[in-house]
């Protein structure tokens, strides 16, 4: 029940604020269960050590600069320098180690994802030659003699605008069966042939 007073709130306002607080609680669990240590330890560690490096370098320099006797700042120099430089190598090795993972891990992605591409290709393909109802092409490769309207002794025909030669059975024939004229042997002689089904002209 709505009033005019300001500030008051109304149960649709109750509703949906409950509604909103379930939907960030639920994203804040999904992202919660998507958390992948691997991909960020390295990163962590590596932002801790490299400023702690520095830090120590930094201290190490203060330590040495306001010791008046020069026995007392080797230790500072060598001890600071020494280990502050070995923090942040390792700190940069574990970024280079992270950076390295993250390659690793779209590479192996992209490489799931074109498997799946190539499977839904497949299966398409397989799909389109199960429904073929010319027969040209059957599984395990093996061609079918298709008829050619028109086709003479020779078995050689082309296109109705291409000048290459076919045999009866090519693909090509089979997608454009429109116009197929035949060569006889006479005419077949000097005439480019086709790569796919390669036939032999005579002599």
């Amino acid at each position: 029940m709505t009033t005019d007073l300001a500030g008051t709130v109304t149960a649709e306002d109750v509703k949906r604020a409950d509604a909103r607080r379930s939907d960030l609680l639920a994203a804040a669990a999904d992202r919660f269960r998507r958390f992948d240590l691997r991909n960020t330890w390295q990163v962590a560690a590596g932002s801790v050590l490299v400023p702690l490096g520095i830090v120590i370098i930094i201290l190490a320099w203060y330590g040495s600069a306001h010791t008046p006797y020069i026995q007392g700042q080797i230790p500072y120099l060598v001890s600071g320098s020494f280990i502050g430089l070995g923090l942040m190598v390792v700190g940069g090795l574990l970024y280079w180690a992270h950076w390295l993972y993250r390659i690793y891990d779209q590479a192996d992605l992209h490489h799931m994802e074109q498997l799946q591409r190539d499977r839904q290709l497949f299966d398409l393909l397989e799909a389109v030659l199960a429904r073929d109802p010319e027969g040209v092409v059957r599984a395990r490769g093996t061609r079918a003699a298709a008829p050619v309207p028109g086709s003479d002794g020779s078995g050689l025909v082309t296109t109705a605008t291409g000048a290459n030669l076919h045999r009866a059975d090519c693909p090509i024939i089979a997608r454009h069966r429109a116009g197929v004229r035949p060569v006889s042997a006479a005419d077949a002689k000097g005439r480019p042939v086709c790569r796919i089904c390669q036939p032999a002209v005579p002599a």
